[in-house]
């Protein structure tokens, strides 16, 4: 059971809202449940949904990355809300459940490359463990990434795991909002 109420129906459906939420009802990533939770306050959802737009869907690192690494967020933190969730481009772009698979013991992963692994790195380093990114570290990203990415997988690694966590607080479950969809859920 959610913690914070979902708006009403007809509020969802607000010009200023419907958008937001038809986008979430087909990418899958974020879905419509937390998208309707920030409907609540609509500057709020505007503002994260421009932030997650520019940061996930836009940008110039390659999606497929930035959902490796939310979904490293995901299983670390233990949302399970936000692990039952796929984006459908990275689908599209050839992710699988097989490399999720591997997202905890992602260095000795045979299905990822090299640059997802100092992806991975990268985005352990930033939520769990600041240590970690020393020399050597920054050395594997620089052979890997340009400089405007690592900023772009910063951020993003860095909004998602607030995010996420919030999201668990918050008890939110698949299908309480346009349960008609399935886009984004593992099948």
């Amino acid at each position: 059971m959610a913690r914070i109420s979902y708006p009403s129906t007809e509020r969802l459906h607000a010009p200023d809202i419907a958008h937001h939420l038809e986008l979430a009802r087909t990418r899958g990533a974020p879905r419509p449940e937390s998208q309707a939770v920030r409907a609540h306050v609509p500057a709020i959802l505007d503002t994260f949904s421009a932030t997650w737009e520019a940061a996930f869907y836009g940008g110039e690192l390659d999606h497929r990355v930035k959902e490796l690494a939310r979904m490293y967020v995901a299983k670390t933190v233990e949302c399970a809300y936000c692990s039952g969730q796929r984006s459908e481009l990275a689908r599209d772009q050839g992710l699988g459940e097989q490399e999720l698979d591997d997202l905890l013991r992602y260095e000795s992963s045979t299905r990822l490359s090299d640059r997802e692994k100092a992806a991975l790195a990268y985005t352990d380093a930033i939520v769990w463990d600041q240590t970690m990114a020393d020399d050597t570290l920054w050395q594997r990203l620089h052979q890997h990434f340009t400089e405007a990415e690592l900023v772009e997988l910063g951020y993003f690694v860095a909004l998602t795991s607030g995010q996420q966590r919030w999201i668990r607080t918050l008890g939110l479950e698949h299908l309480e909002v346009l349960a008609d969809t399935q886009a984004g859920l593992v099948d």
